[in-house]
């Protein structure tokens, strides 16, 4: 196996385990925050994630292993990973979740007894579920080409010649076989897993360069040093003048003691207690202000040169987002004699790999992998469908642990029905690759999956469903950011009690 390039994906995946603790990070909730706190479902997340990059540095690997003949058992290892994955899916997730969720005010014992229960449930489900599956569904009618030679006499009797001739012919027969258990779950992974990879890869791969475009057009407008030591000075002299009108009423209030008549009082007191509203009003107004002025300050601190990088980083992204589109399209979508229109990337592979420039074939292949996956990502945080899953939104700062796992677990569903995507559309560069031969011949041909990949059904799901969203975010692309959005609605909602303030103090004067 080629040393350079397993040095590339050991120093790849340690990034990548940096990232996971970072996104971990990153949207955890404050209370489950810290290392102690919910540390077995922080473990888990970690996991659930590494699984899923995982397997496209596994692709990367396989790739490599065929065209330097490194002899490497692809195979046990890809076993590795699917049992892994499942038993990531299907009981530690499960487990986590149900433990977290459990009433803390109750014993020890009896929360683990209720997840156990709990957990056994679920796995009565799967194992049914498998069970029967595997045992209807098992079997991979694969296509083979039987041809047929059959020899013919002929003879001319004018010249007294005698000849034979080879007649060929050939039908397409599908052999059945059965499918092992593991090469089974693992099929049953992928078709469960592409209904989430078209949602999220289909968002992902217009969200990830779009947004970061849109990040510099909806950049926050710079506030100068001048115009915020106007504000400060603006706000200051409000203070001054409300702790003016709170002497004003102090001052009130002590006359009011003074006062013989009780009609007189009385008045004077409702009136004295308006004021004192409206003035409390008032500077929660100001404070409401206040608030706003530092977010306003928050934004225009930042660093321009980042909104630049997300920029020029949105337009590589952009290419190579129209460069999945291109090749879905030329490769899978438009066939002509049965034949692909063009191999487009699969040309770029096979060409680099062909002028010895094989590590650079495997980066880019693993490039667009990971990239895929990243889309899977980035559309898992971004796309929030009603009753369904809001139920578990990823928000910075305020995910708790059991919508991570959730999340978690419809991200590693993704991966492994990314894996044998990536095996499809790159069928010509991944041939001969233990996952292709897996996932090209055995789990394309099961029964129960057969026809949703033969008319290529997820293919053109996924491709349609992308460029509706890339329109979506093109005509969403006018509104502002968040932020911004959240400044105006706070400024609209300022009332203007300082002006009605004003205007008692005036009447008074």
């Amino acid at each position: 196996m080629d040393i350079f390039l397993l040095i590339v994906v050991i120093i790849v995946g340690l990034l990548l385990l940096y990232v996971n603790i970072y996104l971990l990070a990153l949207y955890c909730h404050p209370e489950d925050g810290g290392f102690g706190a919910s540390l077995i479902c922080k473990i888990v997340v970690v996991l659930g994630l590494t699984l899923s990059w995982c397997q496209t540095l596994m692709l990367t690997l396989d790739v490599s292993n065929i065209q330097n003949n490194a002899g490497f058992n692809m195979e046990i290892a890809w076993m590795i990973i699917y049992v892994s994955l499942f038993v990531t899916i299907t009981v530690l997730i499960p487990i986590s979740i149900f433990f977290y969720e459990s009433d803390e005010d109750k014993a020890l014992c009896n929360r683990i007894a209720i997840t156990m229960f709990e957990q056994l449930i679920v796995c009565i489900f799967v194992g049914v579920t498998i069970f029967l599956t595997y045992y209807y569904l098992s079997n991979a009618k694969i296509p083979v080409s039987v041809i047929t030679v059959d020899s013919a006499l002929f003879v001319d009797s004018s010249l007294d010649i005698v000849s034979t001739e080879l007649i060929q012919t050939s039908n397409i027969q599908r052999i059945s076989m059965q499918v092992t258990v593991i090469t089974f779950i693992a099929g049953l992974l992928c078709f469960v897993g592409y209904f989430t990879l078209i949602l999220y890869g289909g968002v992902g791969l217009a969200a990830l360069p779009l947004d970061m475009i849109f990040a510099f057009k909806r950049r926050p407008v710079v506030i100068s040093s001048v115009q915020a030591q106007q504000k400060k000075n603006q706000l200051g002299q409000r203070v001054k003048q409300f702790i003016e009108y709170a002497q004003i009423l102090k001052d009130e209030e002590k006359e009011l003691k003074f006062n013989s008549s009780w009609f007189s009082k009385r008045s004077k007191s409702a009136k004295l207690e308006s004021k004192y509203a409206k003035l409390c009003e008032a500077v929660d107004e100001l404070e409401e202000e206040n608030e706003i002025f530092k977010m306003e300050l928050d934004m225009s601190t930042s660093n321009p040169i980042i909104y630049v990088l997300k920029l020029v980083l949105g337009f590589l992204l952009l290419i190579v987002t129209i460069c999945w589109w291109m090749h879905i399209l030329l490769y899978i979508i438009i066939i002509q004699n049965g034949k692909p229109a063009n191999p487009f990337l699969n040309t770029l592979f096979i060409q680099l790999e062909s002028h010895d420039l094989g590590f650079l074939s495997v980066f880019f292949y693993g490039l667009f992998t990971l990239y895929l996956l990243w889309c899977v990502t980035k559309g898992n945080m971004v796309f929030k469908l009603p009753w369904i899953f809001s139920f578990h939104p990823m928000k910075i700062n305020e995910t708790w642990m059991n919508s991570f796992l959730f999340n978690i677990a419809l991200i590693l569903l993704s991966s492994v029905a990314l894996t044998h995507f990536s095996t499809i559309v790159f069928s010509q560069y991944t041939r001969f690759t233990t996952i292709g031969l897996m996932f090209g011949i055995q789990i394309k041909h099961l029964v129960m999956m057969s026809w949703a990949f033969e008319n290529r059904v997820f293919e053109i799901a996924l491709f349609s469903w992308s460029l509706l969203c890339a329109l979506y975010f093109l005509i969403m692309s006018c509104r502002k950011s968040d932020e911004m959005k959240q400044i105006e609605d706070r400024k609209k909602a300022l009332k203007g009690f300082e002006t009605e303030l004003q205007e008692l103090f005036i009447k008074k004067s």
